[in-house]
């Protein structure tokens, strides 16, 4: 199964959240399974770029349209990595250079996450690389099964997407000024992406996903009510048929106890009393 996978952070490379945490290791344990091809796609941030950890290689490039914008996406290839993900790094030095340290909160948030969405779409058709699969997640990257279904159907005839949610607070919520200047919707996707008097782009990923998944079956349940799904209760108990809970796991390669660095006193299963 080809599987691409598209997110706002992942470690090791940059690294705010949970979510970083398991870009880090579901996209290797995915690529463990026999069978399957995977890629990463994040954007190049300033961080990422101008660290000498990482050896990247330059792919090509292309434009991508957003509104009555044409924007430049270089493709840069992570090279190295052993563990059979390939990553991909989408360059644009007006959306993810020139800013401080944080990645998040920045006015034309909306935009620079719309525009990776797209840029992902684009990268895949122009490499001729269709996955089986494209697993999306939280709000960045929640208008790609949006953009797959109004604008790129035609070159991922058969790919189906996952949404997984993994903080529902932060939705992606935007005045309906946006639609068609800054998001290059029409008027005839404006009822995927309305919800509540404004644009929510959360909610547009739930609706155009093919399943939507959560960090464990109790959250699953859980924001099914008013109580933990700030204000999208009812749209996922209207998708309930496609949502489902998947437990966040750890890898153990990296949280092994037998050459972890940041503990004290390294043991296995068979010196367990080292740990004590």
């Amino acid at each position: 199964m080809k599987i691409a996978i598209l997110a706002s952070e992942a470690a090791p490379y940059i690294k705010t959240g949970g979510l970083g945490d398991v870009m880090e290791a579901l996209p290797s344990a995915l690529a463990r399974m026999e069978g399957n091809e995977v890629i990463l796609m994040l954007p190049y941030y300033n961080k990422i770029k101008y660290s000498s950890k990482w050896n990247v290689e330059y792919v090509g490039q292309c434009y991508v349209t957003l509104g009555w914008r044409r924007q430049y996406a270089g493709i840069l290839k992570l090279k190295g990595r052993t563990d059979g993900v390939q990553v991909y790094f989408v360059d644009n030095e007006y959306y993810f250079g020139g800013r401080d340290a944080t990645i998040y909160g920045h006015g034309d948030d909306g935009e620079r996450y719309a525009y990776f969405s797209r840029a992902c779409l684009d990268i895949m058709g122009i490499m001729g690389w269709i996955p089986d699969v494209i697993h999306c997640n939280d709000w960045q990257t929640a208008l790609t099964p949006v953009y797959l279904n109004s604008i790129y159907r035609h070159l991922f005839p058969n790919t189906k997407v996952m949404y997984t949610i993994h903080n529902i607070e932060y939705q992606g919520k935007y005045d309906f000024a946006m639609l068609g200047d800054v998001f290059e919707l029409d008027e005839s996707a404006k009822r995927i992406v309305e919800y509540d008097g404004c644009i929510n782009l959360m909610k547009g990923a739930i609706v155009s996903a093919d399943i939507v998944s959560t960090v464990s079956k109790r959250y699953a349940n859980e924001i099914c009510s008013p109580e933990y799904a700030h204000g999208l209760d009812r749209i996922l108990r209207d998708n309930s048929n496609k949502l489902t809970g998947i437990l966040n796991g750890i890898d153990y390669n990296y949280y092994d106890p037998s050459t972890d660095n940041a503990i004290a006193t390294n043991y296995t299963w068979r010196s367990q009393k080292k740990k004590y």
